[in-house]
């Protein structure tokens, strides 16, 4: 395949509309012809970004891997996206730092995380998940994103803040779905991509810092309360670090678990077979199956980094201030580290199977992935087990060159009777 056959122009929303076949083609090619490729400057989403740099894109695996390990060289202090959103750095401080001020945040939120709390946790997620199935099976059909990959999370995420109301759940669920759909024309009415970003991180933010208050001041047992808590060698996170923690938590974590949901239905209706295989010993598979949908559809198709200095990445030169942005999509589809990457394959094992879907690796490897993955293993059984010879239709996917999201997911299933 040359170049000419294929649209290695991947800087513009124009490749994005594109069927994701294209771009997998794309990134295929980049990979055995030039890992390391430059790109024209993005496409501005709003006139006031300053996106006049092009940037590398990282599309092998084991560059993601050395480039997402080294901060000392590749920061992300200076932006995680494409675009440049300098607006970011109030409401993304965890991820848009570096150590030593990123580790300090990390080692005190890790406190938080106790055998208990992570116990106390997934108990809490199970019941979430099994409340929601109890509304959605009866039905018989609906919008599997709506009615089951958008609420678990929604819901499961306003829990962590302590957060019972209904109506301040639904605001928690609808605001983080559009700070991750920016570039998503059901979000153009608000005005720019800027714009939409910009006013659900400031809503976010203002119930996150208000919960983030109360818990300080009267702690319960939820995950808001053991983070404002949480000492690490004498240091605790201000109220407002507090705040900002979970306002991401509830966005980033929120949409990335949804969408990863939505995929996997998705995936395992397109391959009875590998879906019969799971459920032949759902607790012995289960872990696997997930790993194997996150490397098949990561949830985040990039993060980016910025050198620090001038270094060599693969051959490559990389000046002081070139953006290297890293793309999973390409890199969990690596032939070189999967055999057969194109063919979903539950039976790889982790050890078969490192991909990169929470990240390549070092400091900013996701924190919540086990809880993620938890989740999801939850939504998993419930709807096998309880929604009986379920048809899932198209994804309806979202547009953007960073969420891998599905909007839409229609679903039918033989209604449970209530009991």
């Amino acid at each position: 395949m040359t170049s000419e056959a294929i649209d290695t122009n991947i800087s513009t929303l124009k490749f994005w509309e594109q069927p994701r076949q294209v771009h997998r083609d794309t990134f295929k090619w980049l990979r055995e012809n030039r890992p390391v490729n430059w790109n024209d400057p993005p496409e501005a989403l709003d006139p006031s970004l300053d996106n006049a740099k092009g940037f590398w894109s990282v599309t092998k695996h084991a560059d993601i891997r050395e480039v997402s390990r080294n901060p000392k060289v590749f920061s992300s202090a200076d932006g995680v996206f494409i675009d440049d959103f300098p607006q970011l750095e109030t409401m993304l401080s965890f991820i848009v730092s570096d150590p030593p001020r990123h580790t300090s945040f990390r080692n005190i939120v890790s406190v938080a995380f106790t055998p208990k709390h992570i116990k106390k946790v997934e108990e809490q997620n199970t019941k979430i998940v099994r409340e929601v199935i109890d509304k959605v099976a009866p039905l018989g059909e609906g919008d599997l994103c709506e009615l089951i990959t958008k609420e678990v999370p929604g819901r499961i995420f306003a829990s962590y803040f302590g957060i019972t109301d209904n109506d301040e759940i639904k605001y928690v669920m609808d605001t983080a779905e559009q700070m991750g759909a920016w570039s998503d024309p059901d979000y153009a009415h608000i005005g720019s991509p800027l714009q939409v970003f910009a006013d659900a991180t400031s809503r976010l933010g203002e119930l996150a810092l208000r919960h983030a208050r109360e818990r300080q001041k009267n702690p319960g047992e939820d995950l808001m309360s053991w983070v404002s808590q949480a000492q690490y060698e004498g240091e605790k996170m201000t109220v407002e670090e507090v705040g900002v923690f979970f306002a991401l938590l509830a966005g980033a974590a929120n949409d990335t678990t949804r969408h990863s949901a939505a995929h996997m239905l998705a995936l395992f209706a397109e391959h009875p077979d590998q879906k019969d295989y799971l459920m032949e010993d759902f607790s012995g598979r289960a872990d696997d199956a997930i790993n194997e949908c996150l490397r098949i559809e990561p949830p985040l198709m990039h993060f980016r980094r910025t050198a620090v200095s001038d270094t060599e990445l693969n051959g490559q030169q990389i000046k002081e201030g070139d953006k290297v942005v890293l793309w999973y999509i390409s890199g969990c589809r690596d032939a070189d580290v999967f055999e057969n990457p194109d063919t979903l394959d539950i039976k790889r094992s982790w050890k078969q199977n490192p991909h990169q879907a929470f990240g390549g690796g070092g400091p900013h490897y996701c924190l919540g992935n086990m809880l993620a993955k938890q989740m999801i293993k939850a939504e998993l059984w419930e709807i096998f087990t309880r929604m009986k010879n379920l048809e899932v239709g198209e994804r309806d996917l979202m547009l953007s060159n960073f969420m891998n999201g599905v909007m839409k997911l229609p679903g039918k299933w033989t209604p449970e009777k209530k009991s």
